[in-house]
C-alpha cells in the first residue's frame, strides 16, 4: 500500500506542477525550450540539495550503461516530451493537455511488453483501456 500512496502523492504533485508550468508559459513570447531548461534546473537544484542532505554522494552503482539509459530517458521525457507538452499547454490549456498526455500508460504497457518482455495481466490491460477511455471522455467533453 505504501507504493500506491507514494504514486498518488506523485500524481498530486504532477497536477500542481502543470498549473505552474501553464502560468510560466502563458505569454507567447516565452520560449518553450528555455522555460523547460529553467524548470529542469529547478529540479536539479532540489535533487542536489536532497542528495547533500542525505549525505549520500555515492554514484558507484551507476555504470556507463545505466547512465546512458538515464540520459536517454531524460532527453526523451525531460527534453523532447516536455517541450511538446509546453506547446500543448499553451495551445489547449492545462485542463485538456494533462489528461490527454496521461494516456502514456498505454504506451508504457506496450513498450514494456515488447522491449522488456514483461507480462501484461488482464487487470493491467483492462485498467489501461479504462484510462484511455477516461481520457477520451475528458478531451471530447
Amino acid at each position: 500500500m505504501k507504493g500506491e500512496i507514494l504514486a498518488l502523492i506523485s500524481a498530486v504533485l504532477w497536477g500542481i506542477s502543470a498549473i505552474f508550468d501553464k502560468l510560466a508559459i502563458t505569454n507567447n513570447n516565452v520560449p518553450v525550450p528555455q522555460a523547460n531548461l529553467i524548470r529542469s534546473f529547478g529540479g536539479f537544484i532540489f535533487l542536489l540539495l536532497i542528495i547533500i542532505a542525505l549525505r549520500d554522494l555515492d554514484f558507484s552503482a551507476f555504470d556507463g550503461r545505466r547512465v546512458s539509459y538515464l540520459l536517454i530517458a531524460g532527453s526523451i521525457a525531460g527534453g523532447i516530451a516536455m517541450i511538446i507538452f509546453y506547446f500543448a499547454l499553451r495551445l489547449i490549456g492545462a485542463s485538456r493537455t494533462v489528461p490527454l498526455s496521461s494516456i502514456y500508460p498505454l504506451f508504457t504497457v506496450l513498450f514494456a511488453y515488447v522491449f522488456l518482455g514483461e507480462s501484461v495481466s488482464l487487470k493491467v490491460l483492462a485498467g489501461t483501456v479504462l484510462i484511455v477511455m477516461g481520457v477520451i471522455l475528458v478531451v471530447e467533453g
